[in-house]
Formats: C-alpha cells, structure tokens, sequence
C-alpha cells in the first residue's frame, strides 16, 4: 500500500496599488448609489406630477423637497 503525499507551496505578494484600487472602486460604487438614488428620486417626482398628487400630501411633499434640493445642487454646476 502506498500512501500518495502532496505538498503545496503558496506564495504571496503584495500588489503596490491594491489600497489605491479598493479605495477607487468603494468610492465608484457609493457614487453610482446616489445617482441611482438621485434617479429614483426624480423618477417618484415623475409619476407623482403625472398623476396628480397634491403636494400637501406627505409623501409627495417630501418627494418633492428632496428631488428639488438635489436638482438644485447637482445642476447648478
């Protein structure tokens, strides 16, 4: 009977730029979530103006101040 023994040998290294293209990509993607919040937003105050919701109302109201504050500071540039 014969007993079969691998060995493996693992190697590391550190990349140089790895710190740099996590901090790249984690802030790709909180960028990508406000604009898609920000587009979601905008898309609620769509549907609330097209069927008519009164602005005294909550919800539209509150669709209706953030939208605009967001509108008003992103395009403002």
């Amino acid at each position: 009977m014969t007993v079969n023994t691998v060995s493996e040998v693992q190697t590391t290294q550190k990349e140089p730029e790895s710190e740099r293209r996590i901090l790249t990509f984690k802030a790709n993607q909180v960028i990508w979530l406000l604009l898609s919040i920000f587009e979601a937003l905008l898309a609620l105050r769509f549907v609330l103006k097209l069927i008519g919701a009164k602005p005294a109302t909550p919800l539209a109201a509150v669709i209706y101040v953030f939208s605009g504050f967001m509108r008003l500071r992103i395009f403002q540039f």
